[in-house]
């Protein structure tokens, strides 16, 4: 409900949670179940993250995380070829073979829009696993038609900035998002999230999850910043 004038909702700050990307299986030891509530684990987070090594999502696992696994076959954009649709299969059942608990996907036909039927193909072979929809959403040419295409095809959480380069920049679009999908799918902000705007950024769309890699200038993620955003968003006692 508005407050004050403005689009913010009560939000209590405990519900939130967070999801760390992460593409090195030795970085979750720097992360805590305080400040992160599932792994996102992929490979190449340079190029946007990867299909993993199938042997770091065990070991993730080992370490006390939930660990979604990422199924993508190459970098560059999201319209796959066949042989790329083969491979993505190959890549989601090798994951569902290691025990992953969830995996991340995304597709794109040459129309920017998410082709109904491949992705339905895909989330069948996930073996109902939960299914996240990844930034791919971002660069549909139509998000809110596709939002109602991917909850169909039995998708349970889209990630996305709202189509913004950084989830702070797509508020509104995030929000639209969020009361759309109801509680039919969870809308997951991801994007340049950071501590200074994550408390805001989700008292003013209603997003239960942030997901960031939490990198500065290296390559893990920083305890530093975690423990900021951990602080901001629970408080200096959690």
């Amino acid at each position: 409900m508005p407050k004050n004038g403005n689009c913010e909702r009560y939000i209590d700050m405990k519900n939130i949670k967070i999801e760390i990307c992460i593409d090195q299986a030795e970085h979750a030891h720097l992360l805590k179940p305080s400040n992160c509530h599932r792994i996102e684990l992929c490979s190449k987070l340079k190029e946007d993250g990867l299909t993993p090594d199938l042997n770091s999502i065990g070991l993730v696992q080992d370490m006390g995380f939930e660990v979604t696994a990422m199924a993508r076959p190459r970098s560059g954009d999201f319209n796959y070829s066949p042989p790329d649709i083969d491979r993505l299969k190959s890549d989601i059942a090798d994951c569902v073979s290691a025990g992953a608990d969830g995996l991340v996907l995304g597709i794109l036909d040459s129309n920017r829009r998410v082709p109904r039927e491949t992705l339905r193909e895909l989330v069948i072979c996930s073996k109902g696993l939960p299914v996240t929809f990844h930034r791919a959403f971002d660069h549909s040419a139509n998000m809110i038609s596709d939002l109602e295409t991917i909850i169909e095809t039995g998708c349970q959480r889209i990630l996305t900035s709202g189509g913004s380069s950084f989830a702070d920049q797509g508020r509104q679009k995030l929000s639209e998002l969020v009361q759309k999908a109801g509680d039919r799918i969870e809308i997951i902000a991801g994007g340049g999230v950071r501590p200074g705007h994550a408390a805001s950024l989700a008292t003013e769309t209603g997003v239960s999850w942030i997901h960031l890699s939490a990198r500065k200038n290296e390559d893990r993620p920083d305890i530093d910043l975690l423990e900021d955003l951990e602080r901001e968003l629970y408080g200096s006692d959690r």
